[in-house]
């Protein structure tokens, strides 16, 4: 089918697609960064094999698009944003390759397209946002083996699965679900095909940054990840509720009960479907992972973003053709959909009365200046060695990246992560000029072992004329360490 042929036929879906676009881009170009995303754009800056955090994909994708001419936010964001219509076109093509009509195909991307969660990753680069499209190119690759066993299918799943490797490390699941897809369907035989090894052999490929960055560092990456996901929690019941709580507003109400419910409907009538084993299979072995991680620790809300990009356009199409539910499944969509333009709209417009929303804008306004008047203070000292300082890592990102200036921004807490590899060194005998929190302002103080500390100054972030966040510049003369 031809691409103006396709557009005629989807018209619908490509401008609500564009219109949500629009709307994107005016809201990447209205706020701040937040914690992860100015942590990934430093990836960025700061280019290397891979990263303590995550591997690299997401670093070397915004080294590219921070090269761009245009406005430093739409920069760190435009990749997010042309990924998440990738992503559509994907789950749409998914969706038409299994007889769903193309109306409702149409309709149920577009639902996916306005939940809270999925916009949150359209617009903030994450390494979970570079498995959006792969998600349905692995799936798709995995279906093409299993109806013809050649070379070109194996080489490109291989090459999928290496960039889902190169993008985050819980992409190994995608393993465990193709050696269940493989077993369900009698063709686990393919395992002694020389054409998989060669799809091994360019996964490796491609993950061997990972495993070079991680053997010059300790292993460090790997130890970081190994004690997220085999750590025990005393409060596994309150993890999991605190999990189910978080998901279900990211998402909205409607769509995570629609994918849950449908889920379940499915896998009770698996053989009835036949067309939709394989994605089933990677939806229920990646939600039974984030089960098991649920009862260590409580969800970021992003981390389920693999099982309901899969489930919520799904259910939804399939639950449209159901009398008995339409309307319930419309009722769920529309609130989610409202919901998720209000948003949208504030982000991008500001319509509702700053007071109201400092809370909401309290950790994306304001840096620039904030770190700008760091600098200003840190002028105003004579000593040799000098630099500014944050107590923590959350800090540390925003503070590295709005920091303009050539003077190193020191992380200073005990905590073992990426900016020991960025600032190797503790800023012993500095001076230094710390920035903290004034809320957090006895607790963040109480961790400084300095011959002097001063407060010398402070600054207001605010919004409308109204005050969102405040912080303080402490001079900490000659630094002692972290006590």
């Amino acid at each position: 089918m031809s691409f103006s042929s396709a557009l005629k036929q989807n018209w619908f879906f490509w401008l609500g697609l564009f219109l949500i676009t629009l709307l994107r881009l005016r809201v990447a170009s209205q706020f701040g960064l937040g914690v992860d995303e100015a942590h990934y754009a430093l990836y960025g800056q700061y280019l290397d094999w891979s990263y303590f955090d995550h591997p690299p994909l997401v670093g070397w994708t915004q080294a590219l698009f921070q090269l761009l001419p245009i406005n430093p936010l739409v920069q760190v964001r435009l990749a997010a944003i042309l990924i998440a219509i990738l992503t559509s076109k994907l789950a749409l093509d998914y969706l038409l390759s299994k007889n769903i009509p193309r109306h409702l195909a149409a309709l149920s991307v577009l639902a996916l397209n306005l939940t809270p969660m999925f916009n949150a990753m359209s617009i903030a680069l994450l390494p979970d946002t570079l498995l959006m499209p792969l998600t349905f190119l692995i799936i798709t690759s995995t279906e093409n083996i299993l109806r013809a066993t050649n070379l070109k299918n194996w080489c490109l799943l291989g090459l999928w699965l290496g960039l889902a490797g190169l993008a985050k490390y819980t992409s190994v699941v995608y393993i465990l679900a193709l050696v269940l897809t493989f077993a369900y369907n009698k063709k686990l035989k393919e395992l002694l095909n020389y054409r998989l090894w060669i799809g091994v052999l360019i996964s490796f490929v491609l993950i061997a940054p990972i495993l070079y960055w991680n053997i010059q560092n300790d292993f460090a990456s790997f130890q970081y990840q190994a004690d997220h996901v085999l750590k025990i929690d005393t409060q596994m019941l309150s993890n999991f509720a605190s999990s189910v709580a978080v998901q279900m507003v990211s998402w909205g109400i409607g769509p995570f009960w629609a994918a849950l419910i449908l889920h379940v409907i499915l896998l009770r009538k698996f053989k009835q479907y036949p067309q939709l084993q394989t994605s089933l299979i990677f939806a229920s072995v990646f939600l039974g992972f984030f089960i098991y991680v649920s009862l260590a620790e409580v969800l970021l809300p992003h981390w389920m973003l693999i099982y309901f990009i899969l489930m919520i356009p799904v259910a939804y199409s399939l639950i449209a053709q159901n009398d008995r539910w339409k309307k319930l499944n419309i009722l769920g969509a529309s609130f989610s959909a409202v919901l998720t333009l209000a948003l949208l709209f504030e982000l991008g417009f500001k319509l509702l009365p700053a007071k109201w929303m400092a809370g909401a804008y309290e950790g994306i306004y304001g840096w620039e200046e904030i770190m700008s008047g760091a600098s200003e203070k840190l002028n105003e000292i004579s000593a040799e060695k000098k630099g500014l300082a944050v107590m923590n890592w959350t800090l540390g990102s925003r503070a590295m990246y709005y920091n303009k200036t050539d003077t190193p921004v020191f992380v200073i807490d005990s905590r073992q992560d990426q900016f020991d590899i960025w600032m190797p060194e503790a800023p012993l005998n500095y001076d230094l000029i710390v920035v903290i929190e004034s809320r957090k302002k006895d607790e963040h103080t109480s961790h400084l072992n300095c011959s002097e500390l001063t407060l010398v100054g402070q600054k207001t972030s605010v919004l409308k004329n109204v005050p969102v966040n405040e912080f303080l510049y402490y001079h900490c003369a000659n630094f002692l360490g972290y006590k």
